[in-house]
């Protein structure tokens, strides 16, 4: 199976199952025992703490480990909502789930939804409108969409913010191992998961404002400052760690193979499928992502046929599976209700050769072809 929907979740790298197997056989300790292998468990934790912090330029104590983004997203406004209750919360409407859902649990009559243009970038008019209100006390922001790869102007949006003094948070969960950390630290609040990027699932990291010391998002336990209770997954964290620095120094060379790969997949669907378009096609996007609203026929034939063919790819965020209804992001973006059940999603992983991409827009022919061929009309939808 040759696989496309490293946007949903990676494989685990080699490098970074090392650093976990090795952590696991020498500092399976608990990093807060007092004893010397506790002690070598501890340093170990605060140097991997030290090494992300200078991947993300922040201040090592800035950074809170936990389980991953959606912990960390869900715990944000959960603090905000506890500290700040009678202010609002500003949104883009196309944050995923775990940003949208807290959001507008923890803020029910005060979360502000910030529109997007067709492209899918984040509309800072609107946004200083929201701003100059005087009322909001967080704004969320996605650094790069999950379902499109739209990358989004975070930093002008937090030096929009900065001049109203209000406090930022990046949802950095798809960017993070796709795109330089470097810079992200001047955000407030920024949340990330190994597992987007070939690090294991169950890890990840909040980053913190030094204004805001008294932020806990569980009870019972002094660890991470006070920040985040319970033991650290240290073979995780050395894990996360190692493979983000590996990721960092192959941007480039990665990107440029991304790019020339997706180039060549999108340019042949267009040619060869009539009435195939590209979600997003004219924004920055992830070098990796290619969002595509196919005709006639719903996203899950698709899914299906290319399965078949031995490519893995989705209909777009795996955390939107089965909820009724098209994607949010793409009726976001302006899409019908009848279009976005045509959206498949493609993305590519590090391992990724042009070569797959070249097969992966071969199977969508096969693909195409085999759909016409089963075509009824009960299967087809209307254009």
């Amino acid at each position: 199976m040759v696989y496309f929907d490293n946007n949903a979740t990676t494989p685990l790298d080699p490098l970074a199952e090392q650093a976990w197997l090795e952590a696991s056989r020498d500092f399976w300790h608990n990093p807060s025992s007092p004893y010397r292998a506790g002690a070598r468990a501890h340093n170990k934790l605060e140097e991997a703490r030290e090494r992300l912090a200078r991947m993300l330029d922040c201040q090592p104590e800035a950074l809170v480990f936990n389980s991953g983004a959606t912990e960390g997203n869900n715990t944000l406004f959960q603090y905000f909502q506890r500290t700040q209750p009678d202010s609002q919360v500003v949104v883009s409407a196309i944050e995923h789930p775990c940003v949208l859902d807290a959001a507008r649990a923890c803020f029910p009559n005060k979360c502000d939804v910030l529109g997007v243009n067709a492209q899918g970038v984040v509309d800072l008019d609107g946004l200083e409108t929201h701003l100059r209100a005087g009322r909001v006390s967080l704004v969320s922001v996605m650094a790069a969409n999950n379902e499109t790869g739209v990358i989004e102007p975070w930093p002008a949006i937090i030096k929009l913010c900065r001049r109203y003094q209000v406090p930022v948070h990046l949802d950095a969960a798809q960017w993070i191992g796709k795109r330089t950390a470097a810079g992200m630290g001047k955000a407030d609040f920024i949340t990330g998961c190994a597992h987007k990027f070939g690090g294991p699932k169950g890890v990840g990291f909040l980053k913190l404002n030094e204004d805001y010391g008294d932020f806990h998002c569980f009870i019972g336990g002094g660890q991470e400052a006070g920040h985040r209770p319970g033991t650290e997954n240290l073979p995780g964290i050395l894990s996360m760690v190692a493979i983000l620095e590996e990721r960092e120094k192959r941007m480039e060379e990665t990107a440029t193979e991304w790019i020339v790969g997706r180039q060549v997949f999108e340019h042949t669907l267009k040619q060869a499928i009539p009435g195939m378009r590209i979600v997003s096609e004219k924004a920055d996007r992830l070098s990796n992502t290619s969002s595509l609203i196919m005709p006639k026929f719903p996203s899950p034939r698709w899914v299906a046929q290319l399965d078949k063919l031995g490519y893995a790819i989705s209909t777009g965020s795996a955390c939107s599976t089965g909820k009724e209804g098209g994607s949010h992001v793409m009726v976001a973006l302006g899409l019908s209700g009848e279009e976005t059940k045509r959206v498949v999603r493609v993305s590519a992983g590090w391992r990724t050769s042009p070569e797959e991409w070249k097969g992966l827009a071969s199977a969508f022919l096969k693909a195409w072809e085999k759909l016409k061929g089963e075509a009824s009309p009960a299967s087809v939808i209307t254009l």
